[in-house]
């Protein structure tokens, strides 16, 4: 498998934290399941996985909401 946004072929399969792209540091996705490249952090999931974050971002996006 090669990963698709660095084309790196080095993966461990993890649960890990993964930020957001939002600018705010505490912007983090918890328990991320997936295959995690080593070179660049991008996380390949399957359809349950990227499901389950898709939800995860959904709070966060929401929780953020109430704080603004």
């Amino acid at each position: 498998m090669k990963c698709p946004a660095c084309g790196s072929e080095a993966f461990v399969y993890d649960t890990r934290d993964v930020p957001l792209n939002t600018g705010n540091p505490d912007d983090i996705v918890p328990d991320v399941k997936g295959s995690h490249c080593i070179a660049c952090a991008q996380v390949i999931m399957d359809k349950a996985e990227a499901d389950s974050y898709l939800e995860k971002v959904n709070a966060l996006e929401a929780a953020s909401a109430h704080t603004d």
